[in-house]
């Protein structure tokens, strides 16, 4: 493209915008034109709504994460859960979401496998609207949100393993959207507005009747943008504690677009963590980011284009999002660490008019020492009180092995959501919340930048190293009214109290004058070495030096039991306890990570059942256990099928060596169902109590190596 074209459609686009300003003393109506063109409007986002409407998300969490303060609020198989089940047409439905009122869907996620990696074809999607008994849109989930249905690219678009809906679908009265077969992962977001708002509803022919505007948006969206205004330009060599700055005094006026470029550097990747950005505007800070966070190039430079952030095949990091202030702007790029860097940052202002309702631009980081993967937590991105609008974020985790990283569900809680311990926005996994989907590890072939939402640098190989993943919101942008918490899970495919990860975050966020936040500068951070994988492994090895540990095992007491009998009951039995039951006695083998669960079953017939979930492919399945005096003959199914009749009972104490082999397994429904049920032994009464000391589980299959 032309960058004359390019500017015809910048001139285009902003004629009809004008009808729809935020600024306007009257409120139009809300349609697919005005909803379009606020998609590609950089200064619209600046402003708090005026139509005060609230960002929701319908997805298939797993049900039984019900509060932070009970069982199962880590829950995985999040990809099962629905509303409901009903009867349309004739035919069975399962809701995936519904509201009342007036709305738009403003984004729909779906991994594109359907129950296992071999069907791509999965189910139907029908979207009804304003209580219709027939569906406005009805066909194949996944070709909708791959771009290969009635959508097309960028506004739906396929990923690593999904798709990503991002057209607008405005309904007056109401909405619900079903699946035509049963519900698999999906992730639904959705503006609710109050009611009275007047909003046009989705149809066909309207759809048809903005193809001409859905071209100039789209190209407006996939373009290499060209910022307009004024240019300041600095360069230098920077010693550490040296800046370069730049202050503007001029009123209602805003920042357009930065540019920096580092050079001359014997360490560019400690360059991009060692340097910050950091902002003041009106006299408040509120950008403070190592730069390579802010441009998702942690642990190296990497090229690619999204829609307010840019790195250029040169190395040059661009940034779009509108800075607005009313009276002063001060803007610096500081060096805190040792070495000299040659640094290049040009700024463009421009023209703005600061409203009642206007907003500062806001970026804010994180960054923890190492992290254990067990237990489970949930690790804050913000929290903020006031009145805002949060519109992206950004998250680097340095993983030192092969494997996967990052199965946590966002949990974001808006106003009212914080004091009833709920989450508004409850996701399915962090790479779903990114776009993508899981099913193999990624590698750099999973790497993708689309105009909202990149997988920005996948570490080789098999994820080991930095990982940096990066969301932008424009229509589905979450605004708060009094306050916002935003949480993603601290949780990856090994869990162990041995093994860590490394995380860096940065959130993107508007905020009125007057809100505060909870993320401080961290300086010292910024100026230490970037961490590597050396580094974690060394923390590892530490940690695992007086600590026996089966490689990949899923350790029994940190599972939770999925059904059990009502004679069956457990007890977490730690390494001390162990060596005590052991006394002086010989014995073999050594109990994993350190803990392991006892499990009483009361008679035989008693049972207890576990299901490992997030299974793909047909697996090894082994099972750890103690034996020892107490120990029983037990039955042991998956899904179902008999494998094995074992008997732990032993007058000698000790760990099943090798673990039981409970043969190839194929998983259902994606999970491998292990039910244990205690069994008589010949001659004995089914009275005797019996118990099983349950260690970890195995599962091999060539997950590292697709």
């Amino acid at each position: 493209m032309s960058i004359h074209l390019f500017r015809a459609l910048l001139i285009f686009a902003a004629s009809l915008l004008g009808a729809c300003s935020p600024a306007s003393s009257k409120q139009e109506q809300i349609n697919i034109t005005t909803l379009l063109n606020e998609m590609i409007d950089r200064e619209q986002v600046t402003r708090f709504p005026e139509t005060n409407y609230r960002s929701l998300q319908a997805s298939s969490y797993n049900r039984e994460s019900v509060s932070p303060d009970k069982p199962g609020w880590f829950a995985d198989s999040d990809g099962i859960g629905f509303i409901r089940t009903e009867e349309n047409n004739g035919k069975k439905e399962w809701v995936l979401m519904e509201d009342e009122g007036p709305g738009v869907i403003t984004k729909i996620w779906a991994v594109c496998f359907y129950y296992g990696l071999g069907n791509t074809t999965g189910a139907n999607i029908n979207i009804y609207l304003d209580g219709e008994s027939i569906p406005t849109i009805s066909t194949n989930f996944f070709k909708l949100v791959k771009g290969q249905d009635f959508v097309k690219a960028p506004f739906a678009d396929e990923s690593a393993r999904a798709g990503n809906l991002y057209f607008p679908i405005p309904y007056a009265k109401s909405c619900k959207i079903t699946m035509d077969n049963r519900a698999f992962y999906n992730i639904i977001n959705y503006r609710k507005y109050p009611e009275g708002t007047d909003i046009r509803t989705f149809t066909m022919k309207e759809f048809e009747q903005t193809k001409k505007l859905r071209k100039q948006v789209g190209s407006v969206l996939t373009a290499t943008p060209v910022t307009q205004g004024e240019k300041h330009q600095k360069s230098g060599l920077l010693k550490k504690g040296e800046n370069l700055s730049f202050t503007f005094e001029k009123k209602s006026k805003a920042i357009k677009e930065i540019a920096i470029k580092l050079s001359e550097t014997g360490n560019l990747a400690q360059a991009l963590r060692s340097v910050v950005l950091r902002a003041e505007f009106d006299g408040v800070q509120t950008v403070w980011a190592p730069v390579g966070d802010f441009f998702n190039n942690v642990g190296k430079s990497h090229p690619y284009q999204m829609w307010e952030r840019t790195v250029k095949p040169d190395g040059t990091m661009v940034c779009r999002w509108v800075m607005p202030f009313k009276g002063k702007a001060d803007l610096y790029l500081e060096n805190y660490g040792n070495a000299e860097v040659k640094a290049a940052m040009t700024v463009t202002s421009g023209e703005y008019r600061w409203a009642d309702n206007s907003m500062h631009f806001y970026a804010t980081w994180r960054m923890d020492d190492p992290t254990t993967t067990f237990p489970l937590y949930d690790w804050n991105f913000l929290e903020a009180k006031g009145k805002g609008v949060v519109v992206g974020d950004e998250w680097a985790v340095l993983n030192p092995i092969e494997g996967w990283w990052g199965e946590g569900d966002e949990k974001i809680y808006i106003d009212d959501d914080i004091s009833k311990n709920f989450p508004s926005h409850f996701g399915t996994g962090t790479e779903d919340y990114y776009g993508w989907a899981g099913g193999v590890v990624p590698t750099s072939a999973d790497e993708f930048s689309k105009p909202f939402l990149g997988n920005i640098i996948v570490a080789d190989p098999n994820s080991k190293g930095y990982n940096v993943c990066t969301r932008t919101r424009v229509l589905d942008a979450i605004p708060f009214q009094r306050q916002v918490k935003f949480d993603i899970e601290s949780s990856c495919g090994k869990r162990s109290k041995s093994h860590f990860l490394q995380y860096a975050q940065t959130t993107f966020w508007y905020g009125e004058p007057g809100v505060t936040h909870n993320r401080q500068p961290l300086p010292g951070k910024a100026a230490a070495k970037l961490p590597t994988i050396a580094d974690l492994e060394k923390l590892i090895t530490g940690a695992t030096k007086e600590l026996y540990v089966v490689e990949g095992a899923l350790e029994a007491e940190i599972l939770r039991a999925s059904n059990k009998s009502a004679g069956t009951s457990f007890k977490n039995v730690s390494k001390e306890e162990w060596d005590k039951i052991r006394g002086n006695q010989w014995s073999w083998g050594e109990i994993s990570s350190g803990a392991y669960t006892d499990i009483t079953f009361d008679q035989a017939g008693n049972y207890v059942e576990y299901t490992l979930t997030e299974q793909f492919e047909k697996s090894k399945l082994f099972l750890g256990a103690t034996i020892d005096r107490n120990g029983g003959m037990f039955d042991i199914y998956v899904n179902g099928e008999l494998k094995t009749t074992y008997n732990f009972f032993s007058g000698t104490i000790g760990i099943t060596s090798p673990p039981v082999n409970l043969g190839e397994c194929e998983p259902v429904n994606n999970a491998f169902a292990i039910k244990i049920v205690a069994r008589s032994k010949e001659g004995e009464t089914s009275a005797r109590k019996q118990s099983l000391g349950l260690d970890f589980f195995l599962v091999k299959n060539n997950f590292l190596r697709r």
